[in-house]
């Protein structure tokens, strides 16, 4: 019986590393969008988005289509793309007109520090699985290190209207990663993000509709969104939500608080940005949060034979 539980419990264990190594493989490779964002011309924040998700999702549904472990959809899946789908709809416009608004600073603060909360809230009060204390704390100690890693600078204006857009911006968030946890139960994690991001592509291309695309002439920027699409689209969410189905929605948002510090220390390497004192306390806080939900659960005491 001992042998028995030490096994199982072994398992889990090792089944919630690799979980954990995928969520954060996957949103360091979300945290390289910022610098190559910035190569693009202001204003070209909708074409480059819609260039990444056709790019991606065209991407995803041919690995889809050479997978051999793909299974059918079936109507028990139509919710959880939906909603996964939709929350992939919101999120970038809403950010994009957040910190449009009341400057990146806050917008990031928002959007980012929020939505592992929401995720949180949601487990809690709709799908009845309470995330637990290790995770509260941790998430709050990580959320209070990505406010201050992106503390926002003295010209950043605090619009109420910007800080609703942000707030939305991460409750669409939420509802990805929600609906990818729901869908990780029955399919391979290219399966998962493939519908996903088709009904996320359909919402945003409006948004796109009669804008200027000749920065694509360009053969870097051009090589940037074709990046944006295949690795940071259909490769790093393969990884976000492989490691889903093994920790869950709420622990793999938390985990995925290594965006904004990836983009950070990107910033500082190849870009030449600094960080602040207050900003590198925020990276060491982020770190130690981390370290702290990717803990294992206590284990009851195993009964001896």
């Amino acid at each position: 019986m001992a042998s028995q539980q030490t096994g199982r419990h072994r398992k889990r264990s090792d089944g919630r590393v690799l979980g954990i190594s995928a969520v954060a493989l996957g949103t360091i490779i979300w945290g390289t969008v910022g610098p190559v964002v910035k190569l693009f011309p202001e204003g070209t924040e909708f074409q480059y988005s819609l260039i990444r998700n056709l790019t991606g999702t065209t991407a995803l549904w041919l690995l889809v289509l050479f997978s051999k472990n793909k299974k059918r959809y079936t109507k028990q899946d139509i919710v959880p793309i939906l909603v996964a789908g939709t929350g992939a709809a919101l999120f970038f416009p809403l950010f994009i007109l957040a910190f449009q608004l009341t400057g990146v600073g806050v917008a990031a603060v928002v959007s980012i520090g929020v939505a592992p909360i929401f995720v949180g809230l949601i487990a809690w009060i709709a799908l009845k699985q309470p995330p637990g204390k290790q995770w509260a704390i941790g998430t709050l100690i990580a959320v209070t290190g990505v406010v201050a890693l992106n503390w926002p600078s003295g010209d950043n204006t605090v619009n109420v209207l910007g800080i609703g857009f942000a707030l939305a911006a991460a409750f669409g968030y939420s509802m990805q990663a929600t609906g990818m946890g729901m869908i990780s139960r029955h399919h391979t994690p290219f399966q998962c993000v493939a519908p996903m991001f088709t009904i996320g592509t359909l919402f945003q291309a409006p948004l796109s509709y009669g804008k200027d695309f000749s920065f694509l002439q360009d053969p870097v920027l051009l090589l940037g969104a074709l990046y944006g699409g295949i690795v940071t689209v259909a490769l790093a969410y393969a990884f976000f939500i492989y490691g889903i189905a093994r920790i869950g929605a709420a622990t793999a948002v938390t985990v995925g608080l290594m965006e904004p510090l990836t983009a950070s220390i990107l910033g500082v390497v190849l870009l030449g940005e600094t960080v602040s004192a207050i900003g590198i306390v925020g990276s060491v806080l982020i770190l130690t949060g981390l370290v702290v939900v990717s803990r294992p659960p206590k284990e009851t005491a195993v009964l001896k034979t």
